[in-house]
């Protein structure tokens, strides 16, 4: 469930990675510690976008890529930056320079927006949810004023 390699899961003391629990509560004990690891200046939200990146490739990949995006004259320890460089650990170029060698770096960075666009929606809903203003929803414009109606009647019980 949470894609824990066998190596890492006899790290985290994982006796089957098919069990949901055991999985779940291995695979956050690991992003914690790859969190951790990462240097104290990187602020969140980047800290846990870039705990995520490594998580998925390694952090050596990680490391890599912020190497490259330093060279480059960006910002390491921004994701935004980083997340620009990632996908380049596919190309000799860029990898044979590198302490880590090639990384589908692509794919951590499509994990890692897809989380935080999934993130951004709970929050979202969150906030709909404590306002109770169904109006900001990303659909209610959709709504033909009969069912807004509707809507504003019920949430008014």
């Amino acid at each position: 469930m949470m894609m824990l390699t066998e190596d890492t899961a006899d790290q985290m003391n994982v006796d089957d990675r098919l069990d949901a629990r055991q999985s779940i509560l291995a695979g956050a004990r690991y992003l914690a510690a790859i969190r951790d690891q990462l240097p104290l200046r990187i602020a969140e939200p980047d800290r846990t976008w870039m705990a995520l990146a490594a998580y998925n490739q390694g952090n050596g990949h990680l490391e890599d890529a912020r190497v490259l995006t330093q060279r480059m004259g960006m910002n390491a320890d921004r994701w935004v930056d980083v997340k620009q460089w990632m996908p380049k650990l596919t190309r000799p170029e860029f990898f044979e320079h590198l302490s880590h060698g090639y990384a589908r770096g692509g794919e951590a960075v499509i994990l890692v927006e897809n989380i935080r666009t999934y993130y951004d929606m709970l929050k979202r809903a969150e906030s709909i949810k404590a306002s109770g203003d169904l109006s900001a929803t990303p659909y209610y414009r959709l709504l033909d004023s009969d069912k807004k109606q509707r809507i504003k009647n019920f949430s008014n019980r």
